[in-house]
């Protein structure tokens, strides 16, 4: 009886093992982030996946790079995917249009897309980092600028420093879009088929490295004092997710958080944490555009009202009206406060 009694206790105790073994290997919640491209945009993300803290936060993280923020922005509107990781006018916008879309953390905290133009125009047009912001967009006339899509991120950001001096974008440059891929606008510049362009890291560090381009504005590091803070990149989702999964989304925020911890408390083991996501690239080229922009990055992902305001304020601007928004309803704040009071 005695020997019957510990079989049986020994082959509970292997059912209940397997049972919780399968419970845990179940645990891990599947999370799809849409991101617009593979670049230095979303480097806490790299950071927080190579370092493996969505695994501590015990989510199955699936990264799918799309070819701009609208197809990425679809695939969240769809459910093809739960997070999408980009400007948050394209969900402001997509709001508008009646798409249950919410903004719910920050991530990169300044313009991520610098402004370079051909080293001989601009040695010819006498720039030097002592001219003044007006004076190096006024030089543009006449010029070609590169885009990477009509009404994207990037065109309306042209368009809003030429009109911030007066300029009319439709007749004062010629404004020419070469394309998603960021080789294809280097391919472009070097041929010089334009003159001028505005794209993230490493795109502009490879212009500058291989092509004498000058660098006109680099605004991950604020150096255009009217979108000086400006929120460029944000976590956004359908707030139907969010509502049914919000601890999936606090622990996703978390994972995030802990890999912009890592980038300012030892932004060297951050820096080769992110090198293993670019392969190919030289080291001279991925600590420029690291340097570059690892500062654009605040130190948490907490999301301010203000924040939002800027955004509608800037869709303003570039399209002469705000799209009609219920602000409340568009973004949400509690994710991340909820994710803080885990944060040491």
């Amino acid at each position: 009886m005695r020997a019957l009694k510990l079989c049986l206790t020994a082959a509970l105790a292997a059912a209940l093992a397997t049972s919780f073994g399968t419970i845990s290997a179940r645990a891990a919640d599947k999370v799809i982030i849409a991101q617009p491209s593979h670049g230095f945009l979303y480097l806490p993300v790299y950071v927080a996946r190579g370092k493996g803290f969505f695994k501590e936060e015990n989510i199955d993280l699936d990264v799918q790079v799309f070819a701009g923020g609208a197809p990425a922005m679809a695939a969240v509107i769809s459910g093809n995917a739960h997070i999408y990781t980009g400007v948050p006018s394209t969900p402001i916008k997509a709001y508008a249009k009646g798409q249950p879309v919410r903004i719910w953390a920050a991530m990169m905290g300044q313009i991520g897309s610098n402004f370079v133009i051909q080293g001989d125009i601009a040695k010819r047009l006498k720039l030097t980092p002592q001219t003044s912001p007006d004076d190096r967009i006024k030089a543009l006339k006449g010029l070609t600028i590169g885009i990477n899509g009509p009404g994207s991120s990037l065109d309306q950001l042209i368009r809003y420093f030429l009109r911030n001096v007066g300029m009319n974008p439709d007749r004062d440059v010629t404004i020419t879009p070469i394309g998603a891929a960021g080789s294809a606008m280097v391919a472009a510049f070097g041929q010089k088929r334009v003159d001028a362009f505005m794209f993230s890291s490493p795109t502009s560090d490879f212009a500058i490295k291989l092509h004498g381009a000058y660098m006109l504005f680099n605004l991950a590091k604020g150096e255009y004092p009217p979108l000086d803070g400006f929120l460029y990149v944000s976590f956004n989702s359908r707030a139907d997710w969010l509502e049914k999964n919000p601890d999936v989304a606090r622990r996703v925020a978390r994972a995030l958080w802990k890999g912009m911890k890592l980038m300012r408390e030892n932004p060297k083991e951050a820096a080769e944490v992110v090198r293993k996501f670019f392969p190919k690239m030289d080291k001279e080229t991925f600590d420029l555009a690291w340097e570059g922009t690892r500062h654009a990055f605040p130190a948490t992902p907490a999301l301010k009202r203000s924040q939002v305001e800027r955004a509608l304020k800037f869709l303003a601007d570039t399209e002469g009206k705000a799209p009609q928004v219920d602000i409340e309803k568009v973004y949400t704040s509690k994710i991340v406060e909820a994710a803080a009071k885990d944060m040491k």
